[in-house]
């Protein structure tokens, strides 16, 4: 070997040191795949039509969590101090797609850059709401003991479940050992659109508190709707929520409860509905965990109730029972078997024939009259 390429050779392990120093970079994810079947009975709408009863069996990605990859670093910039960034994206394991692709987005369940130390953390960027279950700044998540069940299990009954938003600032502070204070704001979700009141926007703030078996937390959110965006006349009205949680491991059971309250909300809506459509809403779950076998058991049951901010007569409930085992076949990899049974009341119930109206807050009869059954493998990385 010529002595030129001897020097090039320990400048290049020199400099992969050095870098190996200044930052640590790690490919993580999990791959979820699952066979589900479900069945939705037959359906008497308002009008005195029937619709059939529906029997299916499906391959499901994210059956028990969603399959995603991402990529993390952090760079120790002294003084405490450091600087980190995560870009996350979730994929269909039966079928390879990226999720987000269409609309441009290679990074679509999270993607921010930040920066802290042991007393505060920022990030910016694509980020989950704190009420979401989903995403590192959420913090409802651990109290869910279905966590990312498929269908209405996980969390179902709840309104600001998997909310995500752009161009998002978030605040930790972490004053004392164990107590956590988060802010978190963004600047509007739609880049196209130069004025700020043209644009939706949130605000939140929470507190959690974990101290050995006791976990809790207390969450407030405003969404201020685009008020450009056809909702009706009284499109800039804020939607509020606040949410509390609370859980205590005993070790042998581990129950958790989360209470949510929705004033003038469209969360559930698919697509813009007019102002008089904005409905409250609340939700509640009671669940619990406990260790069984080279496993754990869980159950949850939930309740959702709405009701129409401008008309009391249009209204609707729904009862959701979720159980489920997953086994651990080692640290990465697990098995898991589970079932949801939910029951749809007042608009959301199976025999409408008698009403006057149809639900239309955007709850789906299909989901909240339904069976689930299915059974999964989940391996992270």
């Amino acid at each position: 070997m010529t002595k030129f390429k001897t020097t090039l050779l320990a400048a290049a392990v020199a400099a992969a040191a050095f870098s190996a120093q200044a930052a640590e970079v790690t490919l993580y994810g999990s791959v979820s795949t699952g066979v589900l079947y479900q069945n939705t009975p037959s359906l008497t709408n308002p009008d005195g039509t029937t619709t059939d009863s529906t029997n299916s069996f499906s391959m499901e990605s994210g059956f028990w969590g969603d399959s995603i990859w991402g990529i993390t670093g952090e760079e120790d910039l002294g003084n405490g101090w450091t600087v980190g960034f995560t870009l996350e994206n979730e994929f269909g394991s039966d079928t390879g797609k990226m999720a987000g692709a269409d609309g441009g987005k290679i990074f679509d369940s999270q993607a921010y850059l930040s920066i802290g130390n042991d007393l505060v953390k920022f990030a910016f960027g694509n980020i989950g709401g704190l009420a979401s279950a989903g995403g590192d700044f959420d913090l409802l998540v651990g109290f869910d003991p279905m966590e990312a069940f498929v269908g209405p299990a996980g969390l179902g009954a709840f309104a600001s479940k998997d909310y995500a938003s752009d161009n998002m600032a978030v605040a930790e502070i972490t004053p004392l050992e164990g107590l956590k204070v988060s802010l978190m704001a963004n600047a509007g979700d739609e880049d196209d659109k130069a004025r700020w009141s043209d644009r939706n926007h949130y605000y939140g703030v929470g507190l959690s508190y974990e101290n050995g078996p006791l976990a809790l937390a207390g969450i407030a959110e405003m969404r201020k709707y685009d008020s450009q965006a056809g909702w009706g006349a009284n499109d800039d009205t804020d939607s509020w929520t606040f949410t509390v949680a609370a859980a205590y491991d005993f070790e042998v059971v581990r129950p958790s409860f989360v209470y949510q309250h929705v004033s003038k909300s469209r969360e559930f809506a698919s697509e813009a509905v007019e102002s008089s459509d904005a409905y409250n809403y609340d939700s509640f779950m009671l669940g619990a965990t406990a260790p069984l076998g080279q496993g754990t058991l869980r159950a949850t049951v939930q309740y959702v109730k709405g009701e129409n901010e401008y008309d009391s007569k249009d209204e609707a409930s729904a009862t959701i029972f979720g159980l489920a085992y997953t086994y651990d076949m080692s640290k990465r990899t697990a098995l898991y078997a589970g079932a949801y049974y939910s029951i749809g009341g007042d608009g959301l119930d199976k025999d409408l024939s008698t009403g006057e109206t149809e639900y239309s807050g955007g709850m789906a009869r299909t989901d909240y009259n339904s069976f689930g059954l299915g059974l999964g493998l989940v391996h992270t990385f």
